[in-house]
């Protein structure tokens, strides 16, 4: 089973692609800390009302 850390992912805002890669390495591309970006992998963080352009990490499968 792969970790959720070590699983790719895509850091949108809005429609806009940010960056892709596993967490560690959007957290550097970025400046993001690696648990924020984790925390928005979390469903609580998808049921917080959006607020204009809202960030989103999304699994590359």
């Amino acid at each position: 089973m792969v970790r959720k850390a070590d699983k790719i992912w895509a850091l949108y805002k809005g429609e806009d692609l940010l960056a892709t890669g596993t967490i560690m390495q959007i957290s550097r591309h970025t400046g993001k800390s690696c648990d924020h970006l984790m925390f928005m992998t979390y469903p609580v963080y998808k049921k917080r009302p959006d607020k204009g352009k809202k960030m989103q990490m999304i699994e590359v499968e």
